[in-house]
């Protein structure tokens, strides 16, 4: 199946420097007006400062165009990388208003006549008499925090400094650049070099360049002054008395933080081109030229998830390969393919207790500037996992010929008192009665109404989350007399399972939640007979009016659209902390369970049950899809209460 790409909204035209001598392409001056201006500066300083290449500046048409080009650049950069989200987020315009609705404080009190009231009492009042524009004030905060985040993460990424060594080709125009080439001027520092030694003068023999290119050419120059040096002051020999000297753009030095995969590129004497243990080019099967490419053929070779996206599995070994070329490169100083045993015994002491500088909380995205590879120090079953990957990266490698050998077969992994699954992450039988009356209790809203079928779902079935929101109505059988009639049977109904590793199998659907599917299609505007259904995803987007907003996110209309995973399980996430509150002061330790559930705890709940109930172990191996009977096994537990009752009866009965 083809990968899907989005529509693509017609970009401006980009803005041309003066008399069509600068190139449009972005520059660190750009990223600094366009953060500026969305921080209420002064568009006209800001131009002066940062934009004097561009021409004059006015106060209408070029700067929106401008900005929008500018936007319009760093969106279609955050789409190739995929991400459509930080896309959106930059195309928003959130500069404060030029004339604030809300007074300040002191106005305020001043006005009610509240200064013998305490600054509790007064904020208390000034929330209350202007609560829902403070609120949109917040908002608007909030969002303009995550795009100055987004600016700068992709100024690292974009923006390309000025420098001597440039081209005159990559920066100016074709016209002028050839024009400069043929008088042997073929990068800025000789164009540099021709200014500070000829003069005003330095574009006299240069035919096609008159004084108005000159002046422009030279504006340019002195704006990125920072990395190509100061050119005279008297630009061209026409310049009149009193012209005032252009500031100089401040620049930086490139952030050198941790960046996801995607975006990261190692030194080249790093990227493992020339990697210690790399074998010879002829032996290697992979098309890869560097490390980086490497890991990115392994991830490939882990197949694809639905219209091209990223699975499960591909995104939590991406994790793991990220983590150990960011370490390698930037805290070890080595090519991923010349780590040695001894590096690999140092990682994983850095993964049981990394620097701070390499954490981050988990809630940062992939594309904010404060995201870091680590939440914080794994523990030994997450530290064991991480070089289980890293040994499954290099075995790879080794197969196909681009590494000679594999460390990671030489560490230990750290010990852990709890070996394997921990069928403990579940809920006990009363807890999950509990959770089945809260849902009964909801209000009645399309969005509740999915997590009604959901949950049942996944409890009835054992699936994991990323296998339910993926499921459609074609993956839906049905077997027995009830297939052939033409109404909608509730009995013998099967839901196809694609799983982890590609696996195939089929579950079986009890026929009440098979009745809460028909309700809930129908709720959605689809056909009740999920047959007719075609392939609407079982977990629909919401669609209650009440959930739109302004700058939400925009929702699918299409009642077939699936859910994000990432969105249902933060449903989820809410319903259990609704739940955990209510049982706060009841029941402390079933409220503390439920803070640290997850959608994965639903299926472990069904093995728990499932096997309690007596179900064979074979069937429940055959509907959660384990490989090994062996995992199955560890779900075999009895309920507490009933271990309690029998060793009550065997100390009743033991001798005095």
């Amino acid at each position: 199946m083809a990968a899907f790409v989005p529509p693509v909204s017609p970009r401006p035209a980009p803005p041309r420097g003066p008399y069509g001598v600068v190139r449009p392409r972005l520059h660190r001056g750009h990223f600094a007006f366009l953060r500026a201006v969305a921080q209420g500066l002064s568009p006209r300083a800001m131009w002066d400062r940062y934009l004097a290449d561009a021409g004059a500046f006015d106060d209408g048409p070029r700067v929106h165009r401008m900005t929008g080009w500018i936007r319009a650049e760093l969106g279609a950069a955050a789409t190739r990388g995929g991400d459509f989200a930080r896309a959106r987020l930059l195309r928003l315009d959130l500069a404060p208003p030029a004339a604030s609705s809300l007074p300040t404080l002191a106005d305020f009190v001043r006005v009610e006549g509240l200064e013998a009231f305490s600054e509790a009492e007064q904020m208390s009042a000034y929330e209350t008499t202007f609560g829902p524009a403070l609120t949109r004030e917040r908002r608007r905060t909030a969002l303009l925090h995550r795009q100055l985040d987004a600016i700068h993460t992709l100024e690292a990424q974009v923006a390309q400094p000025v420098a001597l060594a440039d081209g005159c080709e990559a920066w100016l125009a074709d016209t002028v650049a050839g024009r400069l080439r043929r008088a042997g001027l073929l990068t800025l520092g000789d164009l540099v070099t021709r200014i500070r030694a000829r003069g005003p003068a330095w574009w006299r023999p240069l035919r096609g360049i008159g004084v108005r290119k000159a002046q422009a050419i030279v504006a340019f120059l002195r704006v990125h002054a920072g990395t190509l040096g100061e050119v005279p002051d008297r630009d061209t020999g026409t310049e009149t008395a009193g012209t005032v000297a252009l500031p100089v753009m401040d620049t930086c030095n490139p952030c050198r933080a941790c960046t996801p995969l995607e975006r990261f590129v190692p030194p080249a004497a790093l990227d493992g081109s020339a990697g210690v243990y790399r074998c010879p080019r002829a032996q290697c099967r992979l098309a890869a030229d560097n490390d980086r490419e490497a890991i990115l053929a392994w991830l490939a070779s882990k197949g694809e998830g639905p219209d091209g996206a990223i699975n499960a599995t591909q995104r939590a070994y991406r994790k793991e390969a990220e983590r150990c070329l960011l370490w390698a490169v930037l805290a070890r100083r080595r090519a991923l393919s010349s780590l040695t045993i001894e590096d690999a015994v140092a990682y994983r002491d850095f993964l049981l207790a990394p620097p701070p500088d390499w954490c981050s909380a988990h809630t940062q995205p992939r594309w904010s500037a404060r995201w870091r590879p680590l939440a914080g120090p794994l523990s030994a079953a997450s530290c064991a996992y991480a070089l289980g990957v890293l040994g499954n990266l290099f075995a790879f490698l080794g197969a196909q010929g681009y590494l000679s050998g594999n460390p990671w077969r030489a560490v230990r992994a750290p010990r852990t008192l709890t070996p394997g699954l921990d069928p403990g992450r579940g809920f006990t039988a009363d807890q999950w009665r509990f959770l089945v009356r809260a849902l009964a209790a909801l209000p009645p809203t399309s969005a509740n109404q999915r997590l009604q079928f959901a949950l049942l779902m996944l409890y009835d079935t054992g699936l994991r989350l990323s296998e339910l929101v993926a499921a459609t109505a074609d993956d839906l059988r049905q077997e027995g007399p009830s297939s052939q009639g033409a109404g909608v049977g509730l009995e013998g109904w099967w839901l196809h399972v694609v799983g982890k590793g590609g696996r195939l199998r089929e579950v079986p659907l009890p026929a009440d939640l098979v009745h809460q599917l028909v309700d809930y299609l129908v709720a959605r505007g689809l056909p009740g007979d999920p047959r007719q259904a075609g392939g609407a995803a079982l977990l629909g987007a919401a669609t209650d009016r009440a959930a739109r907003t302004p700058w939400a996110r925009p929702r699918p209309t299409d009642p077939a659209a699936p859910i994000a995973a990432s969105t249902f399980h933060r449903q989820i996430k809410a319903f259990f902390r609704q739940c955990a509150e209510t049982l706060a002061t009841t029941d402390p330790p079933a409220a503390r369970c439920l803070l640290r559930a997850s959608t994965h705890w639903l299926r472990h709940t069904h093995a728990s049950h499932a096997l309690a109930a007596g179900v064979p172990v074979q069937i429940v191996q055959q509907n959660l899809g384990h490989r090994s009977l062996a995992t199955t096994t560890l779900y075999v537990r009895t309920e507490a209460a009933a271990r309690q009752a029998a060793m009550a009866q065997f100390w009743a009965t033991r001798p005095a």
